[in-house]
């Protein structure tokens, strides 16, 4: 069975990229868009892991092939960095506490194994994390099941060090899409030969039988998401304006929107300068983990300086 493992729908929120927070969602896909996409495209499960919430998830909750999960967002006190966990097959009532411990995530991560709670380490290579170290990945490995090693908006380098981390610490691997867009849902997979339900496939995810396979990120296609991020945007507004067409506001914002139509070029330039500095980030942090002594990883460390 294959599942996309991380994809995200509008119940993420607005984006985190300032000043596009102030007006553009982190995905404009609703939870029936990524059902439907990710069964069109071979996918036997379905998983919706938004930005701290569950709400998407929970709203196919009733079909017998999803998976309730999330991307959670938990912080190392005082520390610029937030890293993002991957968890699986989580209740209402799991979440409620994990939303409560993330403001910690060396306690959010002891409840999450005490739970029993399939947890994945996203994108490790990536500054969207902030800058992790090999001190926050070693105070990490104690607690986590698997690394995403295949991320399908990632460079191929970074997925690589993903990959190297998790064979050196003997963990799990799965791989996502993490795709905002309708894209790439269902391009990036984890598989488990031989399962058959959701039951069988955590078991498998947990005895170490999964394979992730599936595309990589590149510019290209992050140049795509954002064509598609303005097309979606460009399109709400002006469903706005049609359904109000009295309200003088919607149509002002978008005569702004169009006037502004030749700034999408800017985004484009920011999607090469972000992976220039993705490439760089995953370069220092290769550096650092070849300095650190490999046995230091495996060393459960009870707080991070």
């Amino acid at each position: 069975m294959k599942l996309d493992a991380h994809v995200h729908t509008n119940y993420s929120g607005m984006t985190t990229i300032w000043p596009l927070s102030l007006i553009m969602r982190e995905s404009y896909n609703t939870p029936e868009r990524v059902y439907a996409l990710a069964k069109a495209r071979g996918m036997d499960l379905v998983a919706i892991t938004d930005h701290d919430t569950i709400a998407g998830a929970l709203s196919l909750a009733h079909y017998p092939d999803v998976f309730v999960g999330c991307e959670v967002s938990a912080s190392f006190p005082g520390q610029p960095v937030d890293v993002h966990l991957g968890v699986l097959d989580i209740t209402e009532r799991q979440f409620r506490q994990i939303d409560l411990l993330r403001g910690d995530v060396l306690e959010l991560v002891q409840y999450l194994r005490d739970e029993a709670i399939f947890t994945t380490i996203n994108h490790v290579a990536s500054q969207v994390n902030g800058r992790l170290t090999p001190t926050h990945i070693a105070a990490l490995l104690p607690w986590v099941d698997a690394f995403e090693v295949i991320n399908g908006s990632r460079l191929g380098r970074q997925n690589r060090t993903a990959q190297a981390l998790a064979a050196s610490a003997s963990k799990r691997t799965i791989g996502g899409s993490d795709a905002h867009t309708g894209r790439g849902i269902g391009r990036t997979w984890t598989e488990v030969p031989g399962a058959s339900d959701r039951t069988e496939f955590m078991a498998g995810l947990r005895a170490g039988r999964a394979v992730a396979g599936g595309r990589q990120g590149s510019y290209f296609t992050m140049a795509s998401d954002m064509l598609r991020f303005a097309g979606r945007f460009y399109e709400e507004r002006t469903l706005d304006a049609v359904r109000s067409p009295l309200e003088w506001q919607r149509h002002l914002f978008l005569a702004c929107s169009v006037i502004g139509l030749p700034l999408l070029t800017l985004p484009l330039l920011g999607a090469m300068v972000h992976f220039v500095e993705e490439a760089r980030f995953n370069q220092s942090l290769l550096i650092d983990l070849v300095e650190r002594p490999a046995i230091a990883l495996t060393t459960p460390l009870p707080e991070v300086a």
